[in-house]
């Protein structure tokens, strides 16, 4: 067995041990509403995701195929995005080869099995291994389109179709490989692989109603999405470029809370240690180190400018791991690649501090896996610990459902589903139902998702407090359990 070989049997088995440790946590929302969804009944699956969701079907026709087979545990339902992960180490592996050498495929390898973002996508039922893994195996594809004239169009095209019916930000990342073939091959170029991408863009028209009322009725941008941050672009640095969350810089969920001097300071060994892996890239392969600046910051720059022109965090550092794949074969250049002595040593001594970010994450992660995301297995035990027979739940917002579903199905028909829509009508609603709730029941359960309305969620608690007294509350990981008690 040659060196990358070797390195993808160790980075495969870090994704399995990974997944081994971390994958029997609580689902968080995105896990629990992929679930959900995935099992609606055929007739109707695409009404659901035209009425609730904002993502097209590919992935929740993934999962139902596989919780069908092997059942929708915790374990279960995140290992396909293991198995997926461990597809896109061999699809690194072999772009690397191709393009550089055996030598630096093996440290693309490592470098992406070590990187906090890529392997916690990894553990979570949610889309983006699958992304992921379409996007390398496409841009692979693209070129391989360019240099080899007997290369069929037709595996991209699917490819692109896929990503397209995988995630919405699929359109941005087919625009980046049209992108990719123009700079590459000029207008022929663009020719040969815009064939293909057409193809992709036309076998997607008959999803295009339901995206259409998706961007109508504002499910890209909703209200409870964070204010832009000003440091964004270091934010999202940290997390794509192997570094993941220190000193309370963003981690793969949440924004930063680090000064941004904090920030600017963490970002310059991993800004230092990708800039130089991705001139030795460019050196090295012309049209890799294209790929890699159209795959990985193309699309970073749409998403980060779209953000600023809206004011909002349209794509939070977690959407961004489709991109580590392509930064990683910039890093394993650095082996073959041979940069000058001085950019060998900054290099070096930038990977060195890099690996300790990693390493810091990773334990900050390991620590407490459900931080920020709700630990719904927890709460779901103290609920079903001191429940009574006459108790009545409510659950807060609306879409916390599917985690009351999953935790809890003995309470299905026991629960009252609170209006949670940011609308005068829902406010008004919301009221009358919190008031009918209290004049019927002695002992009321409140359980708050997120995300929330801060402001209609603390009228209804001072609704409550009218008649009620708080005789229970538990904080699990940000999801919250209050019993009021009439007094």
């Amino acid at each position: 067995m040659d060196r990358s070989g070797r390195a993808l049997l160790v980075a495969g088995l870090a994704v399995a041990a990974v997944w081994l440790v971390t994958s029997g946590r609580s689902l968080w929302f995105d896990e629990l509403f992929a679930l959900y969804a995935a099992r609606r009944p055929w007739p109707e699956f695409v009404r659901f995701l035209h009425d609730h969701d904002a993502h097209p079907p590919a992935y929740y026709l993934l999962l139902r195929a596989w919780v069908d087979v092997f059942g929708s545990s915790e374990r279960a339902a995140r290992a396909p995005s293991a198995l997926l992960a461990v597809a896109v180490l061999v699809a690194v592996r072999g772009l690397a080869r191709e393009r550089v050498g055996d030598q630096s495929a093996a440290l693309a390898v490592v470098a992406l099995a070590a990187a906090p973002v890529f392997l916690q996508a990894s553990t979570e039922a949610t889309r983006y291994m699958l992304l992921t893994l379409l996007y390398v195996a496409a841009g692979r594809e693209s070129l391989r389109l360019l240099g080899d004239r007997a290369a069929s169009p037709w595996r991209l095209a699917v490819l692109g179709a896929l990503l397209l019916y995988t995630h919405y930000l699929g359109v941005v990342l087919v625009g980046s490989l049209g992108v990719f073939a123009l700079w590459q091959g000029g207008w022929r170029g663009l020719r040969k692989v815009g064939a293909a991408l057409v193809a992709s863009a036309v076998s997607f028209v008959p999803w295009f109603p339901v995206l259409w009322h998706h961007m109508s009725s504002g499910r890209f941008d909703p209200p409870w999405r964070p204010p832009l941050p000003a440091t964004l672009p270091l934010q999202v640095l940290h997390v794509v470029g192997f570094g993941g969350r220190v000193a309370g810089t963003a981690s793969y969920f949440s924004t930063s809370s680090a000064h941004a001097l904090v920030e600017a300071a963490l970002a310059v060994p991993v800004a230092a240690l990708l800039g130089i892996g991705l001139w030795t890239l460019g050196r090295r392969s012309a049209a890799s180190g294209r790929l890699v600046a159209c795959c990985a910051g193309l699309p970073a720059l749409v998403l980060l400018g779209a953000s600023l022109a809206r004011g909002s965090m349209l794509a939070y550092p977690r959407y961004f791991v489709f991109a580590v794949p392509f930064l990683a074969v910039g890093v394993g250049a650095l082996v073959e690649g041979r940069p000058p002595r001085p950019a060998r040593v900054l290099a070096g001594l930038s990977a060195a501090a890099v690996l300790g970010l990693a390493v810091a994450s990773l334990a900050a992660w390991a620590s407490n896996p459900t931080e920020g995301m709700g630990d719904r297995r927890a709460l779901a035990q103290a609920l079903r610990e001191r429940i009574r027979a006459q108790d009545v739940v409510l659950v807060y917002p609306r879409w916390e459902l599917p985690g009351v579903d999953y935790y809890l199905p003995e309470l299905r028909g026991r629960y009252v589903a609170l209006r949670s829509e940011w609308t005068p009508e829902a406010s008004s609603a919301l009221r009358e139902q919190v008031q009918r709730a209290a004049a019927r029941a002695d002992r009321l359960w409140v359980v708050q998702g997120f995300p929330i309305s801060s402001e209609a969620f603390a009228a209804t608690y001072r609704q409550l407090a009218r008649t009620h007294r708080v005789a229970y509350f538990g904080d699990f990981d940000g999801v919250r359990l209050t019993l009021f008690v009439r007094r």
